[in-house]
C-alpha cells in the first residue's frame, strides 16, 4: 500500500487506487519457463485489479488522462 511514488519490486495481484489522482503502475511477470514480459499500466480513482500475479516495480503520478 503506497500513497505516494514509490519504485521496487513487489509482489501484487489487486491494487486499488484510494486517490484523486491517477497512478501509473509499471509491472514485469516471469512465465514458467523464464521468459519475461514488463508493461505499464494506468489506475484510474477507485481502480482495479491485476488478474494475475505480477512485480510492482514503479508507482508515479500520471499527468495526462488514463
Amino acid at each position: 500500500m503506497t500513497s505516494s511514488e514509490c519504485s521496487g519490486n513487489v509482489p501484487a495481484f489487486d491494487f486499488h487506487n484510494h486517490t484523486s489522482r491517477n497512478a501509473e503502475i509499471s509491472w514485469s511477470y516471469t512465465y514458467l519457463n523464464g521468459s519475461q514480459m514488463s508493461g505499464v499500466l494506468c489506475a484510474r480513482p477507485g481502480g482495479g485489479d491485476l488478474y494475475v500475479p505480477m512485480f510492482a516495480t514503479k508507482v508515479s503520478w500520471q499527468t495526462r488522462t488514463c
